[in-house]
C-alpha cells in the first residue's frame, strides 16, 4: 500500500447523514493501515472523528444500519434568543434583506431536542474511559454565536484538559441552527454558545491546525453539484441553503492548504455520486448503502495514489 508521509492530518467535514458515507471512507481507511497523528472535525465529522479516536471505526457500519430517523429526531422546538447571524449570500434588494431578516430569526428557533445525540453518545463511548486508545490530538470545532468565530476544543489523547466536557464538545459541534439547541459555555467569566458552524459561513474554517503535517486527508461530503441542490419538501429550504453553505466550506477549507508553512500534501475525498440522502435522512437502509459507497471509494483512492506515485 502507498505510504503516505508523517505526521498526518485527518479533517472530517459535516453533513448530517451524509457523514455514513464518510463513515465507510474512513472505516476503510483505517482498516487498510492508515493512521493520524492529529484529527479536526466538524458537526458529524466531529463524531467519526471520536469513533477514530476511540479505535471504533470498525463499529459505524452497524451503527449506520440500525440508524432510525426517531432515535436522533425527538421534535422539541425551543427559540434561543443569542445574537446568532447568518451569512448574507444575498445583497441589494428589499426582498433580499427581509429574507435575510427572516433566515436570522429562524436561526434562533430549534425544532429538535440534543439529548437524543447525548444518548447516543452516552452508549456508543459507555465504558471507553477518558484516554483515546490512540495517541493522537484531536480537535473539536463549532461556533461561538458572541464572537463568530470557529470555537476549538482541543483533546490531546484524552477527553481531560479542556474546559468544555468531551460530550459538550460533540454536541455543539452538531448543534445545525434551526435543527438543535445550541449548548451554552462559560469561559473566562463569560458566556457563549456554541452551534454547528458547518451551515453558518461567517467564519472560515481551514487548515492552520495541521502546521507542522505531511499530508492531510480531507474527507468532505459535498459535492459541487451540491451548489444548487435541487430539495423539495417540509425542509427543502434548509436542505438547499445547508447544502449550499456545506459545499462552500468544504472548498475553502481545502483551499486553505496553501497557507501550511510545511507544505503538507493534501488529498480531498469526495462522493462520487449523488448518495440519495438528505441531511436529516437517518435512515439504516440508505445510510448503509452509503456507508459501502464510501468504503469503495476509499479503495479507489489508495489505488490512484498508489499508481500516481509509481
Amino acid at each position: 500500500m502507498f505510504k503516505f508521509r508523517r505526521p498526518a492530518g485527518l479533517f472530517l467535514c459535516g453533513g448530517g447523514a451524509l457523514g455514513s458515507w464518510q463513515s465507510g471512507v474512513l472505516a476503510e481507511l483505517v482498516k487498510q493501515g492508515l493512521h493520524f497523528d492529529a484529527l479536526a472535525g466538524f458537526s458529524i465529522g466531529s463524531l467519526n472523528g471520536a469513533a477514530y479516536c476511540y479505535d471504533k471505526t470498525a463499529e459505524l457500519r452497524g451503527v449506520w444500519e440500525s440508524l432510525t430517523s426517531e432515535k436522533i429526531l425527538s421534535f422539541r422546538p425551543r427559540y434561543s434568543n443569542i445574537p446568532l447571524e447568518l451569512y448574507q449570500q444575498d445583497s441589494g434588494s428589499l426582498t433580499a434583506k427581509m429574507n435575510f431578516f427572516m433566515q436570522n430569526r429562524l436561526a434562533k428557533l430549534s425544532l429538535f431536542s440534543n439529548k437524543s445525540i447525548y444518548g447516543f453518545l452516552n452508549g456508543f463511548l459507555a465504558k471507553s474511559g477518558p484516554t483515546f486508545p490512540r495517541n493522537i490530538k484531536f480537535y473539536v470545532i463549532s461556533h461561538a454565536v458572541e464572537t463568530k468565530l470557529p470555537y476549538i476544543a482541543r483533546f490531546d489523547g484524552s477527553t481531560q484538559g479542556h474546559g468544555l466536557p468531551f460530550n459538550d464538545a460533540l454536541v455543539a459541534s452538531c448543534s445545525i441552527p434551526m435543527i438543535f439547541p445550541p449548548v451554552p459555555l462559560e469561559e473566562h467569566g463569560r458566556r457563549y454558545h456554541l452551534v454547528d458552524g458547518g451551515v453558518i459561513g461567517i467564519a472560515t474554517i481551514n487548515l492552520s491546525i495541521f502546521e507542522g503535517c505531511r499530508t492531510i486527508i480531507m474527507i468532505g461530503n459535498s459535492r459541487p453539484e451540491d451548489m444548487d441542490f435541487p430539495a423539495y419538501g417540509p425542509l427543502g429550504y434548509f436542505e438547499r441553503k445547508a447544502r449550499r453553505m456545506l459545499a462552500i466550506h468544504t472548498q475553502k477549507i481545502y483551499e486553505s492548504r496553501v497557507f501550511i508553512k510545511s507544505e503538507p500534501d493534501v488529498y480531498l475525498i469526495k462522493p462520487p455520486i449523488d448518495l440519495g440522502l438528505n441531511l436529516l435522512e437517518f435512515d439504516g437502509a440508505k445510510c448503509t448503502k452509503a456507508y459501502d459507497i464510501g468504503a469503495a471509494e476509499a479503495h479507489n483512492f489508495l489505488r490512484y495514489a498508489e499508481q500516481a506515485e509509481g
